[in-house]
């Protein structure tokens, strides 16, 4: 993984840095990390990975036309993202501490398109993200999948709104939000809104949230696990596909950790 600080030539690998704003020049395979920069830039063609660590703060990013961007926002405290896209977008959020989150993204070209995936663990803390995506180009697609989890008293919201402004023909916009809720003083609301002006469009949203199926855990120990076991079993289900996601072989290893130590 490329840190942007160090004794690194930064221009060997197609990156500029100046006053916290990064511009990616070319092509990287690897990913890089940002963990105090303020706005993003890839220009035109450029395919390029990034982890972000930032907290407390604003970060813009720009997904210049015939680029990719695959994003990885790494338990991040109380940030805005705002997202300008001519390209292609593949967002991947962890959240595990207390958080209000700010995420926006407007698809500006034709044929543009988002996948966003948010998987928020919660113990004993308040978490809000506020998403929004809006369709400012025809044949645009945007995806937005939100999974929680909440246990001892954690208060989860999504609140997501997707936008397809008049004239945006062949667009389509969906929303998925899932939850789990461990116990009965725990909480997870989901507030979908769709802003439609437009006919010819594939627009739809759903929500699933309950508490872990009693009939999954009793299978599970009449195959002779703990209900102890059978618990930490589920949930590996469900945390599984994204923490195979994370880029970084060390970040990996430090997520995991701090999930254990919630669950």
């Amino acid at each position: 993984m490329i840190k942007l600080t160090g004794c690194i030539n930064l221009e060997d690998y197609g990156l500029l840095l100046q006053d916290d704003c990064l511009t990616i020049t070319k092509t990287i395979e690897e990913p890089i990390l940002i963990d105090n920069i303020k706005c993003v830039s890839l220009n035109e063609g450029v395919i390029a990975k990034i982890v972000d660590k930032n907290e407390n703060s604003n970060v813009k990013v720009l997904v210049s036309l015939n680029s990719s961007l695959d994003y990885q926002i790494m338990n991040s405290k109380n940030c805005n993202h705002e997202f300008k896209c001519y390209g292609n977008l593949h967002v991947m959020q962890i959240s595990l501490g207390q958080t209000n989150e700010d995420f926006n993204i407007e698809l500006l070209h034709e044929g543009s398109n988002a996948n966003v995936e948010l998987l928020a663990l919660g113990s004993n803390v308040k978490k809000n993200f506020i998403q929004s995506i809006i369709h400012s180009a025809k044949n645009t697609i945007s995806n937005i999948s939100n999974f929680g989890i909440a246990m001892k008293k954690a208060d989860i919201l999504f609140d997501t709104t997707g936008k397809i402004n008049k004239g945006m023909a062949k667009s389509v916009c969906k929303q998925l939000s899932k939850g789990v809720v461990m116990d009965d003083e725990s909480a997870i609301t989901s507030r979908p809104i769709l802003l439609i002006d437009e006919y010819d469009v594939v627009a739809n949203h759903g929500a699933s949230i309950g508490k872990m199926s009693d009939e999954s855990l009793f299978y599970l120990m009449s195959r002779g696990l703990t209900k102890t076991e059978a618990f930490l079993l589920i949930l590996e289900g469900i945390l599984r596909p994204f923490i195979d996601q994370i880029m970084d072989e060390e970040l990996k290893n430090e997520l995991e950790k701090e999930i254990r130590a919630l669950i």
